[in-house]
């Protein structure tokens, strides 16, 4: 059964420290690299994770 989850700010926050910003993705690129905690991972993956922990939380 499929499950529908918002992607919004998917890909500009960070899946552990939760921290959500455009500075997060540097001249909007696919690299992401979190001003918090300075997490780096390309930027679709980052935005796969966050969606995938949404579905288990439904």
């Amino acid at each position: 059964m499929p499950v529908w989850v918002a992607a919004d700010s998917s890909s500009q926050r960070r899946p552990v420290c939760e921290h959500v910003g455009r500075e997060n993705q540097p001249n909007k690129g696919l690299l992401f690299v979190c001003a918090h905690c300075g997490y780096t991972l390309q930027a679709d993956l980052v935005a796969a994770r966050n969606i995938s922990m949404r579905t288990l939380f439904i």
